[in-house]
Formats: structure tokens, C-alpha cells, sequence
């Protein structure tokens, strides 16, 4: 962890209670989320579960397939290490800022992650836990993201990534990371061919 590095929180009353699906984003809390956040020092948000660092979280499609990565053992955290993920996400920073930092963050991630410039999407639900220390200091806003680039892992040293099918993703059902799992969750319950975007 970068000390020194600046993260966007919200205060922890904010948000709903914790569920374990992927909970509904009224409009009222992306509006806070959007103009109502502010940075503190990520060593500070870590600990200090009275705020939440917001995450936006890309569940990318294309070509009516989804993106699923593997983490490796070139990455820094021990306890991720061979977990599946369907979501490209981080923390976001100082250098998101503009007209809205929750896109911001997102261009951002899915640019410097996996390659994909061109794209649209659309916020389609909010994760909130609060099962350990890690899930109590952070909320993710995940967003439904069509990439019109054909998504590529940046860091093969640390992650491993294709594209895959829902019967791909089930079959490593019990790998995925905890958010992962409860987007999977709502891609049954919502049927993946139905969905709409609107542009970003």
C-alpha cells in the first residue's frame, strides 16, 4: 500500500445496510457518491470504518462474453493469489477528478488495466459488506461496461485473463473473489442477453 496515496470516501452512514447480493444504487446515493465524496489518506480509510472508499467495479462484455481474469502469483497479495475475478476496479484518486470522479475512476481503471478506450456503460448496482475489516472500509459501484475494444491484461506478470461464457465463469464458481461472486449473482438473475447500455 502507497502511504501517501489519496482515496475518494464517503461517510459509512451513507450507504444501506450490507447485503450479501448486489444491492440497488438509489439516485440519491450516486448523486452523494458523485458530488458529495472527498480524498483521505489511504492508510487512514483502511482503518477507520466510519468512511467507505468507493471502487468502481467493470464487469466487462464483448462479443457476448465476459472478461475473466486469474490472479497469479506475481501479485503482491498472498490471499488473492489463483482467485477468478469478473471485475476491473480500484480506488479512486485525485487525478479522477472532473466533472464526475466515479467515471473518472472508471475510464481510468479499464485504460490502464485491460486496454479498453472506447466503451459504454452503465451503473447497475452497489456491493456493501461488512464480513471482515477489508469489506467494512470499502462500497463498490459496479457498472455494466461494453467494450468496443477487445479487453487485454496489462500486468501478465499478475493476472491472466480471457474472454469466457457464463458456463466458463460457473465452472470456477468457487474461485472468484467475494465481489465476483455476487455480480455473477445478478447476471443469472438478470439474464445476460437482455441487458441495455446507455453511453457513458
Amino acid at each position: 500500500m502507497n502511504k501517501k496515496e489519496q482515496v475518494y470516501v464517503l461517510p459509512a452512514n451513507k450507504f444501506p445496510p450490507a447485503g450479501a447480493e448486489l444491492l440497488c444504487l438509489e439516485e440519491a446515493l450516486l448523486s452523494s457518491i458523485q458530488s458529495e465524496g472527498f480524498f483521505i489518506p489511504r492508510d487512514q480509510a483502511e482503518n477507520d470504518p466510519s468512511f467507505r472508499q468507493i471502487i468502481p467495479y467493470a464487469l466487462l462484455a464483448h462479443q457476448d462474453k465476459f472478461f475473466l481474469m486469474r490472479r497469479t502469483r506475481g501479485g503482491g497479495e498472498a490471499r488473492l493469489h489463483n482467485l477468478f475475478t469478473i471485475g476491473v476496479g480500484g480506488h479512486i484518486n485525485p487525478e479522477d477528478i472532473g466533472t464526475n470522479p466515479l467515471l473518472g475512476g472508471l475510464r481510468r481503471e479499464i485504460a490502464e488495466e485491460v486496454g479498453v478506450i472506447s466503451y459504454r456503460a452503465r451503473a447497475v448496482g452497489l456491493i456493501v459488506q461488512d464480513d471482515n475489516a477489508v469489506s467494512q472500509v470499502h462500497a463498490g459501484v459496479v457498472f455494466l461496461v461494453e467494450a468496443h475494444d477487445e479487453p487485454r491484461v496489462a500486468e501478465t506478470d499478475k493476472l491472466e485473463g480471457q474472454l469466457a461464457s457464463l458456463e466458463q465463469i460457473h465452472a470456477v464458481h468457487h474461485q472468484l473473489e467475494d465481489w465476483s461472486k455476487i455480480v455473477l449473482g445478478w447476471l443469472d438473475r438478470s439474464g445476460s442477453t437482455d441487458i441495455s447500455f446507455d453511453s457513458v
